[in-house]
């Protein structure tokens, strides 16, 4: 008896695929057996088989860890009312291992929960558990332990630390999803083997083929890679007996490179764009209609994944950044709309209809979609002055010198860096590595503020000083560098060298709050001077019902803010974001509590609003880059 129900089938003989097939009817997960295969193509691309018939996958990419619980399945169920069959989704290491060892699969953690709607709405599923994912993410889903080392090596052979991590981490995730393995009864159709390994500096395929060999002996399969489009991002990567996947694929030219690259194997988009990505200081939320690629992709029977059909919220501090070149940083937004069919806050876009239209000439039956969740605009409160960000920071053992927050086990947060300056003339501070943003305060003075984005060695000028001055840097790490060559060497706060007329000021004292709401829960009078700008504010919101909401923080500076202890995300005047996602279910009847941890001055708090609706009105277009750097 074989050890698994998923081979290539070499020799099946079927009737042909043929294009502008109406799907009349097809299978759907039902607790039973069923067998996922790939028919070989020999010198022409492979065919996804599911019970010995041909099969398109029409998926939709949804993270489970970015949408309130109570929402999966609503979300599944709009997928499934588009007339999509599969659900894609990321598993983020990261959140589920934040401590070394320690796994938390509660929550918006609880993968087998979410594996087991999809099973229940008779959706298929794309797994893809990493170890890396980039999406945006902070690292990409690595955990931070793994950064305590200034020269980790990240996806690679060669870093037994990595190696040991990853291991521990792939069973665990094998483990979670071994039940719903389409052979066993379950969704899980196929298994990704990392994501986007062509994109990144070290390409190894004996570590690819590490990752097959493990995944295979845990007893799962069929395979799939996802790289880009081309030549260049598949050698190498693409593996013997594994399908390719692509983002992305709209066109005969993409599914011409990977029948180069691995003849007979499928091939499919496995991240279709239906917008893009956001920072800080960017536009809104500019969709791309695919009316076209869904038409292509129906007409001539490719199997695509809409990424993302909805993106949701990188809720707390899991929004990621990106980097280009050696020295730039870009910090995403907290929303992940990605300019999606399905928004932020699940409500049905217009994109969403034409497409659907579309499906449905070629698929029959497609169910009626969800309604939308009901939204709210509440009354305006203004919080009040709690603490100043001094109350909160706790000494750091540094040895004397400046180094970043993963030396010490924290992920982002903030941190004080301080020293003195002697009596002298005016001159130039620099930083070898400032990240991400902060003050620059010379006796409790803001002399600069500074977001290290497209800037290499962060530079200051210090006025004279007639006595010693006490030099004082506030930073904020924010989302880790989470694709490109960057991410196995970004660390937050500051490192490196720190000189003041060519001189390396030494003899520094850090303290520093990783911004947990426990931080903030409890809080006592300030003692001593106050030197930090902004501050804990706190407001109670009374609500007679409960529905999604948009917080409006335009009116504030930079900061975090939490409602009744979940952890919203950033807020930042720069924008284009200048409303926070406050779902249904982080609310209650009676007293809500608001709490505001702010890094700017303020002369007085400012009032918040929640609106039914995010802002659109930002007035700044920026590029949909269809993963074209």
């Amino acid at each position: 008896m074989k050890s698994t129900l998923f081979y290539i089938l070499a020799t099946l003989s079927l009737t042909p695929f043929l294009a502008g097939t109406t799907f009349a009817s097809e299978d759907v997960p039902n607790g039973k057996p069923q067998r996922f295969e790939f028919k070989d193509g020999g010198k022409e691309l492979g065919t996804f088989m599911l019970n010995g018939k041909p099969f398109q996958i029409r998926g939709a990419e949804i993270h489970p860890q970015r949408i309130p619980k109570e929402y999966w399945r609503h979300r599944v169920q709009q997928a499934k009312a588009m007339g999509l069959n599969t659900i894609a989704f990321y598993v983020f290491w990261n959140a589920i291992e934040k401590e070394e060892g320690k796994f938390d699969w509660s929550g918006e953690n609880d993968i087998a929960g979410f594996l087991k709607i999809c099973q229940e709405e008779k959706m298929w599923v794309l797994y893809r558990p990493g170890p890396y994912t980039c999406g945006e993410w902070d690292a990409g889903g690595i955990p931070n332990y793994l950064y305590k080392k200034p020269d980790t090596g990240l996806r690679t052979l060669k870093d037994p630390d990595f190696m040991k991590a990853q291991t521990r981490w792939l069973k665990a995730a094998a483990k979670v999803a071994k039940p719903y393995l389409v052979q066993n009864g379950g969704p899980i159709i196929m298994t990704q083997l990392e994501n986007e390994y062509g994109s990144f500096y070290r390409r190894e395929t004996e570590y690819m083929r590490w990752l097959k060999d493990f995944w295979t002996k845990e007893g799962f399969g069929p395979f799939y890679t996802s790289d880009g489009a081309s030549d260049g991002h598949m050698r190498g990567v693409v593996l013997p007996g594994v399908a390719v996947g692509m983002d992305p694929a709209q066109n005969d030219a993409a599914f011409a490179a990977a029948q180069r690259n691995n003849p007979g194997m499928p091939a499919f988009s496995s991240e279709t764009y239906p917008g893009w990505l956001r920072h800080w200081g960017e536009g809104n939320w500019n969709p791309t209609n695919l009316s076209s690629s869904i038409e292509w992709y129906m007409k001539n029977n490719k199997s695509f994944s809409i990424f993302v059909f909805h993106g949701g919220t990188n809720f707390g501090f899991t929004a990621g950044a990106n980097s280009e070149g050696t020295g730039g940083y870009s910090a995403d937004l907290t929303s992940y709309d990605y300019g999606s069919p399905i928004a932020e806050n699940g409500k049905i876009m217009p994109e969403y209809h034409q497409y659907r239209a579309i499906i449905a000439k070629y698929v029959k039956n497609i169910p009626e979609p969800p309604k939308d969740m009901p939204a709210m605009e509440t009354k305006a409160i203004k919080p009040k002055f709690v603490a100043p960000l001094d109350t909160y920071m706790q000494a750091v053992k540094a040895k004397g010198q400046p180094t970043y927050f993963e030396a010490w086990g924290q992920n982002q947060g903030v941190a004080t860096y301080k020293t003195k300056l002697p009596a002298g003339p005016a001159g130039t501070l620099v930083f070898e590595h400032f990240n991400d943003w902060g003050h620059i305060m010379l006796d409790g003075k803001i002399l600069s503020t500074v977001y290290r984005k497209d800037v290499k060695n962060v530079s200051v000028e210090i006025p004279e000083r007639k006595a010693p001055a006490e030099l004082t840097i506030f930073v904020e790490g924010m989302g880790h560098i989470n694709f490109g060559n960057q991410m196995e060497k970004d660390r937050k706060g500051i490192y490196g060298k720190v000189t003041f007329a060519g001189k390396e000021l030494k003899n520094w004292t850090v303290s520093a709050c990783p911004m947990l709401y426990s931080d903030f829960a409890e809080t006592q009078a300030a003692k001593g001077k106050w030197i930090l700008p902004g501050g804990h504010y706190r407001a109670t919101l009374t609500l007679t019902k409960v529905q999604d909401t948009f917080l409006d923080m335009s009116r504030w500076h930079k900061g975090v803010v939490y409602v009744n202890g979940k952890n919203l995300g950033r807020y930042w005047e720069l924008g284009a974001q200048q409303r926070l996602y406050c779902p249904a279910p982080f609310l209650k009847k009676g007293k809500n509590v608001i709490d505001v941890i702010e890094f700017c001055p303020m002369e007085k708090p400012e009032e918040i609003k929640g609106f039914p609706f995010r802002n659109t009105d930002s007035g700044k277009q920026t590029e949909n880059k269809n993963n074209v750097w």
